[in-house]
């Protein structure tokens, strides 16, 4: 794991720019098909695309037991279960929320991660970071949204929960460092799929719903871009700089949600809104800042080059 250069940046905004642009393209579809088969839709896309992907470039599976049990829940954890729960938590409270909500993921992973990795400890960086960035969501969707906080329960737990699932995954998704990234994201996209596909079929029953051009169109290109080529961003990017420099990207989505809004809808964005992209990307640049940071002892080296995420992942008896 190295420190993120100008690459490592790129692809993050690269990243939120296609989570970003997902939520229109889940309005889209939604309006055709049911929130379920959505989900399933596009996990069995993505799943499709990187096993073309994978076959093209000869990609080896992931090996080993941890890996394969690694990669079955970050499907689970970092997939199935948050693309539900958003779901049911957006069919009654709003987006602005949701944001804020979601806003968990990066100060929960910063924080886990302080106590079960070595080389990704809690730095004074990390968290103005975090404090800077959830202060931009909130100036960006209005502070205002705050007084939703606490009504509709279920509905926020549901989301909240779905942020959590998002920052264990990470870490987990650090087991898989040392694996080959397009098979690993094939395998991880197939779990999602087929835990998924059971209920999309049997309970909403999708062949009772007309064909819609715009929402098959809607589910083609979320399970290409912000699915697929996403989860191998996630995997590279984890592998090259942490899972705690990945979950900065949930501060970014939101803004740039604004910024397409403005491209593609000329929706002209508020002052405020400017200021809040200003605010989060200084959060992001002050957490990879290093402050009083100690020299690297070589027997530190060593410590670090273990992944203390895996005794929690690994059962009894498995080996590596």
């Amino acid at each position: 794991m190295t420190r993120p250069g100008i690459r490592e940046f790129a692809l993050l905004f690269l990243l939120a720019l296609m989570w970003g642009s997902s939520f229109t393209f889940i309005k889209i579809g939604v309006h055709a098909y049911s929130p379920l088969v959505v989900a399933a839709g596009r996990l069995a896309v993505a799943a499709l695309v990187l096993w073309a992907f994978a076959f093209i470039r000869k990609s080896d599976l992931p090996k080993g037991r941890r890996a394969w049990w690694s990669t079955f829940f970050v499907a689970l954890l970092g997939n199935s279960v948050p693309f539900f729960l958003i779901s049911y938590g957006e069919t009654e409270i709003d987006a602005g929320l949701a944001a804020i909500l979601m806003s968990v993921v990066p100060l929960t992973t910063v924080a886990l991660a302080h106590f079960v990795t070595n080389d990704e400890k809690l730095s004074m960086g990390k968290a103005l970071g975090v404090v800077l960035g959830t202060i931009g969501v909130i100036v960006l969707v209005g502070p205002e949204t705050l007084t939703g906080l606490g009504g509709q329960l279920v509905f926020q737990l549901a989301v909240l929960i779905a942020a959590v699932c998002y920052a264990i995954s990470s870490l987990v998704a650090r087991n898989l460092r040392d694996q080959p990234r397009v098979g690993s994201a094939a395998v991880i996209l197939t779990f999602a799929a087929l835990m998924l596909a059971p209920f999309a079929l049997f309970v909403d029953r999708p062949w009772n719903m007309g064909w819609d051009v715009e929402g098959a169109l809607s589910i083609l290109y979320l399970g290409i871009f912000p699915t697929g080529i996403a989860m191998f961003l996630i995997l590279y990017l984890i592998a090259r700089a942490g899972a705690s420099f990945v979950v900065f990207n949930n501060y970014l989505v939101p803004a740039v949600g604004v910024m397409i809004g403005f491209l593609v809808l000329h929706e002209v964005p508020k002052p405020t809104s400017v200021i809040a992209l200003g605010v989060i990307l200084a959060g992001i640049a002050v957490s990879q800042l290093r402050f009083g940071r100690k020299p690297v002892r070589a027997g530190d080296v060593a410590e670090m080059e273990c992944d203390p995420v895996t005794p929690i992942m690994t059962a009894p008896g498995t080996k590596k």
